[in-house]
């Protein structure tokens, strides 16, 4: 990306002896991916850009001699903060998220360099006290950070038919100041020749803006907005005082060019970061270069295993056309078009062959491709994916189509030899799985003279064991409508089953109704809940029926403290709510209530057990024709 009409702000040192170029043959220059650790052999700058992002924002120069050894250089009057710096250590970017030190179609690159920082210059004076973002002020110079490195790279002489080519890669993070965008925060490189630039290697990034952000030409142009808001506070007087979420990354992404065309001549590789021109906002890159200079490199294996599946790759041009070729018999999947393809590799060696071309290069190069002596296994699962009730079993099966061995590994029961030699193709195995709780089986292959193996994953899910309620046994009176709801804790949905049927309204449901007659004693059911699985569990319930009205019966005595009698609590039969129970001492004072059937006073008040001593109680309920018991009496707490 260039801005219409703005020139390259080029430097030109003057004086400063070229690199010998002798011995470098098809080596890069010395130095070039800062494997030193430092930035010797680079020339450095830094400045502020208050007039625009031209060679008058260039205010420090470091020649050789003031980058030798230095892994790091501070920004333009801010000595306690870095503008550039050499990362050898591997991190996450803290807005991209992204690794600070990338690999990148297949290639590991180890060395960085950090252009920038979120240093703004309109804070200046309280960055240079502490270095940090916290509790900044608006005062400060005006215009923002410039920094900037520069290789003299001297072409080794040959013949211009023979690639001599530059791969770096780059990574950047910018705030969005919304100003025009010539004096958005940018990041770039230049890559200038005798002839002039080139144009397609020297790209520019800033946040588009059309009288605010271009969201749209943003996420276009490989830009995604940061999660984690700006260190800086607002400019904008409307948000004054907020950390707006207004940052912006744009992932690694590398460029070849070729240098061929220069054979004997100097090129200077510029890397620039700058803030926006009036200060308030932030831009820092990384730049990595590779080491691999020779032309271009196809990346991935150079040995495969028949039937499998592999990936080849070759770094990115920008604007470029990628044409890939495949030995007989193979099968380029995806990516033609690309500089990454996915092959499906085929019965025989041969070559992978790629070429791309844009105004930069015009690049080929091929890579054999020798086969193992095995083919990749091959093998099919059933079922990959199953769920088995709590305590249950299921078979799992494997096709093996291609192989000499086998393996399975997995948490939990496991019934079948868990290993062995396949005696003939196609061999089936079979084994059965009951874990205790969801379990992954692995079933692996490996076949002789190929070192790949192929695994591939049971899922076994466990439903948790199914616990069924069916309500407490309960008394009932003679025709009295007994209502029960069943319960079950399985979160997938349950059907319900009573048995035996004998006087319920309903069966099937998990809350029918029961009226008894006197010919009746007592009734035992069993409730089943089954889910869509088949899962099940069962509870029992007992109810007796009694032959006398409805009424609430309360004991004269207690024990608190026995196995028997030693809940104070209402008896209620035929009622069909409790509107209260209530307990006083015998100064009239409340020592306990409940509203709810089944419960009782335990004979202590504050948890201390009390005395043998007469009490007072009153009851009220309901019963399931609608008329009101009330009652009162004494009971004796006995010790």
């Amino acid at each position: 990306m260039t801005w219409p009409g703005k020139q390259f702000c080029l430097l030109v040192f003057a004086g400063i002896s070229s690199l010998s170029s002798a011995g470098q043959a098809q080596s890069c220059p010395v130095n070039l991916n800062f494997s030193e650790g430092n930035l010797s052999q680079w020339l450095a700058y830094t400045g502020n850009n208050k007039d625009g992002n031209g060679p008058e924002a260039i205010r420090v120069r470091y020649d050789y001699m003031g980058v030798v050894g230095a892994n790091a250089l501070p920004e333009y009057n801010l000595p306690s903060v870095n503008g550039i710096q050499v990362v050898v250590g591997q991190s996450s970017d803290p807005f991209g998220d992204f690794p600070t030190i990338p690999t990148i179609n297949g290639y590991a690159y180890h060395y960085v360099v950090l252009l920038g920082s979120t240093s703004v210059a309109q804070r200046q004076q309280m960055d240079d006290q502490s270095g940090g973002q916290q509790n900044q002020t608006n005062n400060g110079p005006q215009g923002g950070y410039v920094r900037g490195i520069s290789y003299l790279i001297s072409v080794p002489a040959g013949p211009p038919t023979l690639p001599y080519t530059i791969t770096y890669a780059y990574a950047m993070v910018l705030e969005n100041g919304t100003h025009t965008s010539e004096n958005q925060p940018m990041a770039r490189a230049i890559v200038s020749t005798p002839g002039g630039v080139i144009l397609c290697a020297s790209p520019m990034y800033f946040l588009p803006t059309n009288g605010g952000l271009d969201s749209a030409a943003a996420r276009a142009n490989g830009f995604t907005p940061s999660p984690v808001p700006s260190p800086n506070e607002a400019r904008n007087p409307g948000a004054a005082g907020q950390h707006l979420q207004d940052v912006w990354t744009k992932g690694w992404t590398e460029v070849t060019f070729d240098l061929s065309p220069y054979r004997g001549q100097e090129v200077t590789l510029t890397f620039e970061a700058d803030n926006c021109v009036p200060g308030g906002h932030f831009a820092y890159a990384y730049f990595a270069l590779r080491d691999v200079c020779g032309g271009l490199q196809i990346s991935g294996d150079s040995k495969a295993c028949a039937n499998a599946v592999a990936k080849y790759s070759i770094p990115s041009l920008g604007d470029a056309s990628y044409d890939w070729s495949a030995p007989p018999g193979w099968t380029i999947e995806s990516g033609s078009n690309s500089n990454t393809i996915t092959v499906g590799v085929g019965p025989q060696a041969g070559w992978i062959v790629a070429r791309e071309k844009n105004s930069c290069a015009n690049l080929t190069d091929s890579l054999f491709v020798e086969l193992y002596k095995g083919a990749l296994p091959q093998v099919a699962i059933d079922p990959r994916d199953t769920t088995v009730c709590y305590g249950g079993a299921t078979p799992l099966h494997a096709l093996v189509t291609t192989g000499t061995s086998y393996s399975w590994t997995g948490s939990g029961s496991l019934g079948g030899a868990s290993k062995g030699n396949i005696p003939g193709l196609p061999f089936s195995v079979g084994v059965v799985a009951a874990p205790e709780q969801t379990t992954d089986y692995i079933f692996t292959v490996l076949n002789e003279g190929c070192p790949i193996p192929v695994s591939d994953t049971f899922t076994v899910n466990i439903v948790p064991p199914v616990k069924v309620s069916a309500g407490n046994d309960t008394l009932v009176v003679v025709n009295q409508p007994l209502h029960f709801n069943a319960t079950s804790s399985d979160p997938y949905k349950s059907s319900f089953q009573w048995s035996p049927p004998l006087y319920l309204s309903n069966p099937d449901v998990a809350d029918p109704v029961a009226i008894y007659g006197s010919e009746i004693r007592t009734m035992n059911y069993q409730v089943t809940a089954t889910d869509s699985f088949g899962c099940y569990g069962s509870a029992s319930v007992k109810v007796t029926i009694a032959e006398t009205l409805p009424d609430i019966f309360v004991p004269t005595a207690f024990t608190p403290g026995k196995s028997s009698n030693g809940l104070f609590r209402p008896v209620c039969m035929g009622i069909a709510s409790l509107d209260y129970f209530r307990v006083f001492n015998r100064w009239g004072q409340l020592v306990y209530s409940t509203s709810q059937p089944g419960q009782g006073w335990d004979g202590r008040i504050g948890g201390i057990l009390q005395e043998s001593n007469a009490y007072l109680w009153v009851v009220k309920g309901t019963d399931y024709t609608g008329r009101v018991i009330l009652k009162r009496g004494t009971a004796v707490l006995v010790r």
